[in-house]
């Protein structure tokens, strides 16, 4: 085979190879799966979309998008079913590798952290791992009044406001959600009566600081 022949082959190779690529990451975007978000209220249920059938996991490979929602839609799934899935080999192992994998694709996702940091709650609340993931959550999308209610919630209710950096952090949502977001004021007195002793003594204080009026609200 000449030499002019190969090139011709390999180039006809390559344009069938980019065609393919780009007619299944159309494919890809035009069936993505819907991505489930967090609730406002931390007291509701963290509510994860329909199973999809397993082939829609091929599509990841073409669509960072569509992996990045079924790491999410898993999360969602581990989450809810709690401590029964931490077992070794469980949901909540299956869920950490999708979302790490997903996260290696789009760091800068606060929605693939948040997740990430409950699945960690799960299994040690207070360990570098959860702290790191949460950190991520606020740096990555630090003024997403969406995420503010689920991160204070979680920030709040177990000890990793013993981090001081993540303790400014958290300190810096309080005072959007307090001065700038009145609609998250009941999200502030929720987070409140699910909080730990910790939890609760950095709000009291915070609160007293941001906003001494609101004070009062906490304990209605």
């Amino acid at each position: 085979m000449s030499s002019s022949t190969t090139i011709r082959a390999v180039l006809i190779g390559l344009a069938l190879f980019l065609a393919g690529y780009g007619l299944a990451s159309s494919l890809a975007g035009t069936i993505a799966p819907q991505r489930p978000k967090f609730p406002r209220d931390p007291q509701q249920a963290i509510t994860a979309s329909p199973t999809l059938p397993s082939w829609i996991d091929l599509l990841a490979l073409f669509d960072s998008d569509v992996q990045s929602s079924q790491a999410l839609n898993l999360a969602f799934q581990a989450i809810q079913h709690g401590r029964s899935a931490t077992r070794p080999g469980g949901e909540n192992d299956l869920a950490r590798l999708q979302l790490t994998n997903a996260l290696a694709k789009l760091p800068y996702d606060a929605e693939l952290w948040l997740a990430l940091a409950l699945l960690e709650e799960q299994r040690d609340p207070s360990g570098p791992a959860t702290v790191e993931a949460l950190r991520m959550a606020y740096l990555t999308a630090p003024n997403e009044a969406e995420l503010m209610p689920v991160r204070l919630d979680a920030a709040t209710r177990f000890d990793a406001l013993a981090d001081p950096d993540l303790r400014e952090l958290v300190r810096g949502d309080l005072r959007l959600m307090l001065t700038r977001q009145p609609d998250q004021n009941a999200a502030v007195v929720s987070a409140y009566h699910r909080a730990s002793g910790r939890g609760k003594a950095f709000l009291e204080e915070a609160i007293l600081m941001i906003a001494p009026t609101f004070s009062s609200a906490l304990h209605r």
